[in-house]
């Protein structure tokens, strides 16, 4: 077994013969004399060894193993082995379309790429086994785009008293594209180290449309429209059609109605990725907002009682460095214009089972204090609730939103480039040598005319031999003649390095130079 990570929450280990007993629900791997443990720490138990799925340190997704001398086979007289390279992890929650992408999808197109050992980035023969619990469920031709071979769900290897075990594969799956947590430990908010950027995140939906068939770019250049998400079942926007109508005369746009419950998953990432925009209540479509071109906006409603800078899954995405997509949000602050459910289940805002006193605080809360996943009923009783969105003020925010459009300057975003070693290092003594001075030249770092750049600086230290201290310049030019605080007769090291922009290049080996 070979693990990468620092620590459980990084943690992702490939294996060779990791086997699962559905009896006592336990993963087994079994040692002989040619076993190799690498990564793996003394203390596996505190209080896992690492994370199934790319949700962090949630009891629910971790993962360990029992220990086994090899010879304990011969103990069980069932076993299946699956020889297929198996990538054994948790999806999160299967049945959301926004965990489905931000979870599990987008974690294990990287986790993919990252382990890949084909031409291609994508092993297609890689075995997907789903170790979580769920069903299929309703997303599951998302999950089949990422393997040629049929995938694996827990119950499939539960089924009988059989050992299964992996010939060879990895268990985990990566963090890296994650943006945003949930409130488990305080309360949710993006995640304090973001490494998504995003044309990491076009890069991902660009293979999500080409594994479905759909072309970039607008069908017809003219054909310009605005996507309105619509609720079938709770969080209503009940004067939906006056709203569309509004937004077609401010726009002179067409408004296409967007739903989960009427549209395929094809014909929803079909309309987004030519939309203009995307407007819709808070909720999981609205990660849809990632299929969105450059220049695009997304306009996120939010219920009373709601504020929209404590629930930013949407915004955080939209606005990854290089998405290129206008954000902005809209609130419902007249508390007449919105329907609460009371009497439904407390999972769907209802309150009657709490006490009278705890209800009257809950209706007397004009804004959701800040909580926890995933009960809370302030949160709950508000964000059920349906919404007549008060058309002027909606208007308002679409009218600054296409103006933050006709402003803004999208550019590319791309990894940061760092400038090479600068070459060739000169130094002289230049011939009116009536003081002390070094003359000194050099090339730029061989890399750096492919680097797009505004600016090119070079940083000088000058350090007397013997000395700790050292003189700093910073030029824009490749030769120039130092006179100050030098003395003659006396020995100088020299170093030089390259800045593009506001990125600093390496430092060279140091050069050795003589005043007069």
């Amino acid at each position: 077994m070979w693990c990468t990570g620092h620590n459980r929450s990084s943690r992702i280990c490939k294996f060779r013969f990791l086997c699962y007993n559905p009896t006592f629900d336990q993963y087994l791997f079994f040692h002989g004399p040619e076993t190799v443990i690498e990564g793996v720490p003394s203390n596996r138990f505190d209080p896992a060894f690492l994370d199934m799925s790319s949700i962090e340190d949630h009891n629910t997704q971790y993962f360990n193993y029992v220990d086994y001398p090899v010879q304990a086979l011969e103990s069980f007289p069932n076993i299946i082995m699956i020889d297929d390279f198996s990538v054994v992890f948790h999806r999160f929650h299967p049945g959301n379309i926004m965990h489905v992408f931000h979870d599990d999808l987008l974690p294990l197109y990287h986790t993919l790429r990252q382990f890949s050992m084909r031409k291609q980035a994508i092993d297609w023969e890689s075995k997907l086994v789903f170790m979580d619990g769920w069903d299929e469920g309703p997303y599951i031709e998302l999950y089949k785009l990422f393997a040629n071979t049929d995938f694996i769900l827990k119950r499939d290897v539960k089924m009988g008293n059989s050992l299964t075990c992996f010939r060879h594969g990895i268990i985990g799956v990566s963090k890296y594209t994650t943006w945003y947590h949930y409130g488990f430990k305080q309360p949710q908010g993006p995640l304090p180290h973001i490494a998504l950027t995003g044309q990491y995140l076009h890069h991902f939906t660009g293979f999500i449309k080409r594994k479905l068939g759909i072309l970039n770019g607008h069908s017809n250049s003219e054909d310009h429209y605005v996507v309105l998400c619509s609720r079938d079942n709770n969080r209503l926007i009940i004067n939906e059609l006056d709203l569309s109508l509004a937004i077609a005369r401010h726009l002179n746009k067409q408004v296409i109605r967007l739903s989960l419950d009427t549209h395929s998953l094809r014909e929803q990432i079909q309309l987004v990725s030519h939309a203009d925009a995307l407007i819709g209540m808070h909720g999981s479509i609205l990660i849809m907002g990632m299929f969105l071109p450059p220049g695009a906006s997304l306009i996120e409603l939010f219920p009373f009682g709601i504020n929209p800078d404590n629930y930013t899954p949407y915004r955080t995405m939209v606005e990854l460095p290089g998405m290129s997509i206008s954000y902005l949000s809209w609130k419902n602050k007249i508390e007449e214009n919105t329907i609460t459910y009371p009497d439904e289940a407390p999972e769907f805002g209802g309150i009657n089972h709490l006490s009278e006193k705890q209800q009257q605080d809950i209706i007397n809360t004009k804004e959701v204090p800040t909580h926890l996943c995933c009960s809370n009923p302030y949160w709950l009783y508000r964000i059920y609730q349906d919404t007549v969105v008060d058309i002027p003020s909606f208007l308002q925010v679409l009218k600054s939103t296409v103006n933050r459009q006709r402003m803004a300057q999208f550019a590319l975003q791309f990894h940061r480039l760092y400038p090479g070693k600068v070459v060739n290092i000169t130094c002289g003594i230049p011939s009116d040598n009536q003081q002390p001075a070094l003359w000194l030249s050099w090339k730029p770092p061989t890399n750096v005319h492919y680097i797009n750049a505004t600016g090119v600086t070079y940083e000088v230290w000058i350090q007397e031999v013997e000395r700790d201290d050292y003189v700093a310049y910073k030029l824009d030019f490749t030769e120039y003649v130092f006179k100050d605080h030098l003395r003659s007769n006396t020995q100088y090291y020299v170093w030089i390095r390259c800045i593009v922009d506001d990125v600093e290049g390496p430092f060279g080996e140091a050069v050795e130079c003589m005043t007069l």
